[in-house]
């Protein structure tokens, strides 16, 4: 009995040693964190073309880099506020789930094995994309099944190598998978030659060979490998967090589909309809559900402008990107984006 009592209060301190280990660890609330600080720390690429380029003068310009600006002006009422953090398609969820990132927003694709029981989450699919392969005009070859005996260039740690696997696996056709660690080493063996065609995002694949100045020599094969919903991340276990986040992007697809705009959001705060007031503040319920400020939407639109906007901005017909909105528009616009309703 004794022996028994003993080591049931051995297990009792080990659990106690653990208890007290584990509350040591545990992270406090991103939101307070992030307010404490005064700063966002947003995970990016910092070299893609469109969605996130630190340019020469040292500022970041892309579609995710205004992403992460809105949320620092949904928390910090001040969009400058971010501080963009480099990451690499390797340590980019560890660099998440570690604490040096607040979230994430890398052109990363939502899968299951990324968000079951991982430590983080997709709060919102920013952007629908697809897995396509690009090849040289001068190949001729102009479907996937031209391919079969060629070699592939694939980027490691994404899902897109498993997808091209399948594809080929099923119609029994062979291919010379060639792995890559880094966008940069990928692209530079393709424009060498080294592979017969490379794989990734549509939107990827577009800016960079744009960015390269030789967009006439390649052409991107309209069949799609697989569907690529790009996220933006968050640590599981803070909801709080999550929410902050998933509702920053429904406030941008909402405000644009209410049309306010940064040029138009003061009066639609003064005298637009109620569900337009209700979004920008009047009254100020929302930000109150969200441990916001109540203009915490008004601040997003004010600064950062809707998701019509920023899309524009950065990879629409105004820019050297000229893309498409396709399924990206709105549901009413020919696409299937559309804001949960903010009420």
């Amino acid at each position: 009995m004794r022996i028994a009592n003993i080591a049931l209060a051995g297990l009792l301190v080990a659990a106690s040693a653990l208890f007290n280990v584990a509350n040591a660890q545990a992270p406090r609330a991103t939101q307070a964190v992030v307010k404490a600080r005064g700063q966002l720390l947003c995970g990016v690429n910092e070299q893609l073309a469109g969605f996130s380029q630190l340019t020469d003068k040292g500022e970041m310009v892309g579609f995710e880099a205004e992403f992460c600006r809105a949320i620092a002006a949904a928390v910090l009422g001040d969009a400058r506020k971010v501080k963009f953090v480099a990451t690499t398609i390797q340590d980019r969820f560890n660099a998440l789930r570690s604490g040096a990132l607040d979230v994430l927003l890398r052109t990363s694709t939502t899968t299951l094995e990324r968000t079951v029981k991982t430590g983080v989450l997709d709060a919102a699919t920013i952007y629908l994309d697809g897995q396509a392969m690009a090849v040289r005009k001068a190949s001729g070859i102009t479907s996937l099944d031209q391919l079969a005996g060629k070699s592939i260039c694939i980027l490691e740690s994404t899902p897109h190598g498993r997808n091209v696997r399948e594809w080929f696996r099923f119609r029994s056709l062979p291919y010379t998978p060639v792995m890559f660690r880094s966008e940069e080493q990928l692209f530079a063996a393709f424009y060498a030659g080294k592979c017969d065609a490379v794989t990734g995002d549509i939107s990827i694949l577009s800016s960079v060979i744009l960015a390269s100045g030789k967009g006439a020599n390649y052409l991107i094969i309209r069949e799609i490998l697989g569907m690529a919903p790009l996220g933006a991340f968050v640590r599981a276990d803070d909801d709080q967090w999550f929410n902050v986040v998933r509702w920053t992007f429904n406030t941008l697809l909402d405000a644009e589909d209410s049309d306010i705009t940064r040029a138009n959001v003061d009066l639609k705060r003064r005298s637009g309809t109620d569900d337009e007031k209700r979004l920008l503040g009047v009254p100020p319920d929302d930000g109150i559900l969200l441990g916001l400020d109540g203009d915490w939407a008004y601040n997003v639109i004010k600064q950062v402008g809707n998701y019509s906007e920023i899309f524009e901005r950065t990879l629409g017909a105004a820019t050297q990107w000229n893309f498409y909105r396709g399924v990206n528009a709105l549901w009413n616009k020919g696409g299937v984006m559309y804001a949960l309703p903010l009420r």
